[in-house]
């Protein structure tokens, strides 16, 4: 960028030369954004053992897969950032601080953790059509590493309702016990129905939180005390129960190319967030929750399909933290609305190697929108339209 200049180099129309530092000089200038710096590394070690047997039950054959894993995970996370020295009411408005920034330095984090895996496996063919499956596992997932960050970056600061935001590299991963039943049932080629029920035990479930929290040493001028504010962070959060059924059809009638697909899921919990808790600093309820459901026709027949899909998701909690006030409202939820949506898609083999197609997504117009603590709070409505794509493969 630095090597592309500017024939203009003396003097750019609409460009002030003394508005930065350094002064703008004819051409791109290459700097480092400190905010924007991050490093995180994960050194993970981990162990394994499997086992495959097939024997039978009451003549019925049965696969057994076993399996055990240990696995240890260090990690290390650092930024720079550039730490308040002091705050002062500015002098143009009495409602706001000045804040003053000490130098930029390099901030750092550590963790490690360790955990043992178990799984198991059971698949029993009752008939060559009916097949009853059992599954019980411990799992895990590691926090993201955008959330790992040390720096803490300031958001509002009004007095009153200073706030900042930022990571949290002593993050735990959230381990989850699974348990699975389910019944297939295969009744006619390319045709099945089944239920599937699960149970999940999770711990450590990681949640948006919003911290109070005050900066050791710095006096807000205002109370005398040591300056208050609120870390929006992500942190674990206690354990929590997740019970749900999944139900699926497909049906194909015979070969005429047309058929159908349903599925819908249905979950509970055993932390719903309660809108009438007003006590609670730090609420926790497990986010991204949802009942759903699908519906799907097609033809696929001769080179030629189409589909059109009926998408329907329950409304869910989100998150915790609102973007209106700046963020300083960290412990109000978002909360995503119902939505249902209609899609479709076709496309026809022209030869073996090109085809074209055509998709129409939202057909419906459905739109995304989203509410606060309760369904009359609207935060925010975003009305995306509809999506038309025309195109053409082509493969050698």
């Amino acid at each position: 960028l630095q090597g592309l200049g500017n024939p203009q180099t003396q003097f750019v129309a609409g460009a002030n030369k003394t508005c930065c530092n350094p002064a703008f000089n004819g051409q791109y200038q290459i700097a480092l954004e400190a905010g924007s710096f991050r490093q995180e590394y994960e050194d993970t070690m981990a162990a394994y053992l499997t086992m495959a047997e097939e024997t039978q039950v009451a003549g019925m054959p049965l696969k057994v897969n076993v399996g055990l894993r240990e696995e240890e995970t260090a990690v290390r996370s650092s930024g720079i950032g550039s730490p308040p020295t002091a705050f002062t009411v500015q002098a143009s408005d009495h409602t706001a601080f000045q804040v003053t920034l000490g130098p930029q330095q390099l901030v750092t984090g550590t963790n490690r953790y360790t955990h043992m895996l178990p799984n198991l496996d059971l698949t029993l063919h009752v008939t060559d059509d009916l097949q009853v499956r059992f599954d019980a596992s411990r799992t895990l997932t590691k926090p993201p590493l955008g959330n790992l960050s040390p720096v803490q970056s300031l958001g509002a600061t009004r007095i009153g309702t200073v706030s900042a935001s930022g990571g949290n590299p002593q993050l735990e991963p959230f381990v989850s016990d699974n348990l699975d039943i389910g019944v297939e049932y295969y009744y006619a080629p390319n045709s099945y129905m089944s239920i599937d029920g699960f149970n999940k035990n999770v711990t450590n479930f990681l949640n948006n939180q919003a911290l109070p929290q005050t900066y050791a040493g710095i006096i807000d001028p205002t109370t005398g005390a040591p300056v208050a504010y609120t870390y929006n962070t992500v942190a674990n959060g206690p354990s929590a129960k997740v019970d749900g059924v999944e139900l699926a059809l497909q049906n194909v009638f015979d070969d005429s190319g047309f058929g159908f697909q349903a599925n819908a899921t249905i979950v509970s919990t055993n932390t719903p967030y309660n809108p009438y808790l007003l006590t609670a600093v730090t609420p926790f309820a497990i986010t991204g929750l949802a009942n759903s459901a699908n519906l799907i026709g097609f033809y696929d027949k001769d080179g030629f399909q189409a589909r059109v899909a009926v998408n329907w998701r329950a409304g869910y909690l989100d998150h915790f933290g609102q973007t209106q006030g700046g963020s300083i409202y960290g412990t109000e939820p978002t909360f995503v609305n119902s939505t249902t949506q209609v899609d479709f898609s076709t496309s026809y083999d022209l030869t073996e190697q090109l085809n074209v197609y055509f998709e129409a997504l939202n057909l419906n117009d459905a739109t995304y929108s989203t509410h606060g603590r309760f369904q009359e709070q609207l935060l925010d409505a975003n009305d995306y339209g509809r999506t038309f794509t025309i195109g053409v493969h082509w493969k050698l």
